[in-house]
């Protein structure tokens, strides 16, 4: 399937239209029908329903538009990434980023890579929370930062810089919990509490959160799932209810606003970097190198109780 076909079918959809796609790609409309027909023809089904009127996708054609927009995109990026390596210039490290969770950890690490290797150039890219294992094993991010659980560590997916992080309850200064040094299981469980996951599926991160309750016999009925963690932050700012958050995250928030509360019950969990081990960028053991290092500092620090509230 030749790249110049794919270029001129994803300029057919963006207009909607074969005489615009026509003037943006400096051919003649019929060459353009050609192309796309020929496209057509090699996939086995139509791309656009024609009409004397208008240019509208078919459900397979608009599916297919999508994909070629990120190939077309990749494919830029990777010959950008080539010329610049060819020219000496910067190497590049793709780093998933997903919500607001471990900012504090993650931006100290890449502060502390960016001071050491200024030549390595980090690309921020969004990930969503189902995607994230295709998208390492298919090398369209290097890193992402996440629990090792989440996914099969197996040869394929590897971890370093692995912290262990105790968590506390989040609230505003307004909320009945705020002036309480710690909180129990069952305080928890009578209040509202925010928490990133999927309702009903129970996946690895929200099983972990309910076993929490569970394993003392209490059956949390109060928990509100949000997509992202940034959601729950809007909410408790909102005092809606509590989030329970890192420890070490309490010295990103305003302290003026929000409140953290220990836990009586410790919960905790492992975060690391992960990636692919099929992973050939020579920027990766550079970062996975400052990552260790930072892991056996932060720890020493990141899980000091949340007895600073003033």
């Amino acid at each position: 399937m030749k790249l110049d076909r794919i270029e001129i079918f994803c300029a057919v959809a963006r207009n909607m239209s074969f005489t615009k796609a026509a003037e943006e790609c400096n051919m003649a409309q019929s060459a353009i029908s050609m192309q796309i027909r020929a496209l057509e023809e090699e996939l086995g089904f139509p791309l656009f329903e024609r009409s004397t009127r208008k240019v509208s996708f078919t459900d397979a054609g608009q599916s297919f538009y999508v994909d070629c927009v990120k190939l077309l995109s990749g494919f830029d990026e990777a010959l950008d990434r080539a010329v610049s390596t060819h020219k000496g210039k910067k190497m590049f490290l793709t780093i998933g980023i997903e919500g607001l969770m471990q900012t504090s950890y993650k931006a100290a690490t890449i502060r502390r890579f960016i001071a050491e290797h200024p030549d390595i150039q980090i690309i921020p890219h969004q990930v969503e929370r189902d995607k994230k294992y295709e998208e390492l094993s298919n090398g369209e991010i290097d890193l992402v930062f996440d629990l090792p659980q989440y996914f099969v560590l197996n040869a394929k997916i590897c971890k370093a810089g692995a912290i262990v992080n105790e968590h506390c309850l989040m609230v505003h200064r307004e909320h009945p919990l705020a002036d309480k040094k710690t909180v129990s299981k069952k305080e928890l469980a009578e209040h509202i509490t925010f928490w990133g996951g999927i309702p009903k599926v129970e996946d690895y991160v929200t099983k972990l959160y309910l076993n929490y309750f569970r394993e003392s016999g209490i059956e949390p009925e109060n928990v509100i799932y949000v997509p992202e963690q940034d959601v729950a932050t809007f909410m408790v700012a909102a005092n809606m209810g509590g989030n329970i958050v890192p420890i070490s995250e309490k010295e990103q928030m305003n302290r003026d606003n929000f409140r953290f509360v220990e836990l009586q019950e410790p919960l905790v969990f492992e975060s690391a970097w992960l990636y692919s081990s099929k992973n050939q960028n020579p920027a990766l053991p550079l970062f996975l190198k400052t990552a260790e290092e930072m892991a056996a500092e932060y720890t020493l620090s990141a899980n000091s109780k949340p007895d600073s509230n003033q």
